[in-house]
């Protein structure tokens, strides 16, 4: 499975604040991609559903009303691993002959923070409907639900989320500090690194400090990016550096 997008996204370079806006641009382009483990980051969300799903089956047979608070749960399970799993990613490339410079936000959907404010209410409707329909539901059978909306009440409620997870974020590279470079065709990217070191008080609080010695970058592409882009690294790569086929793995942060 390629994690670039399927449709093609126009280029945005042109709307992009490039702070080496003076250097002739060589190469641009635009990618939408999942940049992350799908499975790992979503796995939470993905084993309560499922776990909500069984109860609600198990459940039908006894009491419809806790199996239909049941599938609702999995159902915000399903939601939640949409949102945190599959959420792609907006890449914005800028190549010049001296480096690379790179813009990335999260494409979320203004919807989604809408629904996350709406939310809460449909979950209190569920819960007042639920004890008129069944007087004697015992409160235990609906604290997950209440809980659930609440956590989603305390993030949509909250005005940073949307500004940290749709924040624009810019970095660059220069093309002769290149040190390794690898091609992975399955995911649609190439992993570019170069030397790195932490500032000093960041160092002494980390173990092992010789493993952050390089920092890398992502250059994401769709298939039909793919020769263009790939070309244009091989030719700005440093003497001595090729650029080797390989598969990258992607580590999950918890």
């Amino acid at each position: 499975m390629r994690r670039t997008g399927w449709r093609k996204t126009p280029d945005l370079s042109d709307r992009m604040e490039w702070q080496h806006a003076d250097e002739q641009a060589v190469l641009t382009w635009t990618v939408k991609a999942i940049d992350r483990n799908i499975l790992c980051s979503g796995l939470p969300s993905l084993i309560s559903g499922g776990i909500a799903l069984l109860l609600g089956i198990c459940f039908l047979w006894v009491d419809i009303v806790l199996a239909s608070a049941m599938f609702f749960g999995a159902a915000v399970a399903a939601f939640l691993f949409y949102k945190i799993g599959m959420e792609k990613t907006v890449f914005v490339y800028r190549a010049t002959e001296q480096r690379l410079e790179l813009c990335q936000w999260q494409d979320i959907p203004d919807l989604v923070f809408t629904f996350l404010r709406v939310f809460p209410f449909l979950v209190v409707g569920i819960i007042l409907m639920t004890f008129i329909s069944s007087p004697g539901l015992s409160i235990a059978a609906l604290v997950g639900p209440a809980l659930v909306g609440i956590l989603i009440a305390s993030v949509g409620a909250d005005s940073g989320y949307k500004k940290i997870y749709k924040n624009l974020e810019h970095s660059e590279y220069r093309w002769n500090e290149v040190i390794d470079a690898m091609l992975d065709e399955y995911h649609g990217l190439v992993l570019l690194r170069w030397p790195y070191e932490l500032p000093p008080d960041v160092a002494a609080q980390v173990e092992n400090p010789e493993q952050y010695n390089t920092q890398g970058a992502l250059l994401y592409f769709r298939r039909d990016q793919q020769d263009k882009v790939v070309e244009f690294v091989k030719r700005k790569l440093p003497a001595g550096v090729s650029l080797e086929q390989g598969r990258y793995k992607y580590e999950f942060v918890g």
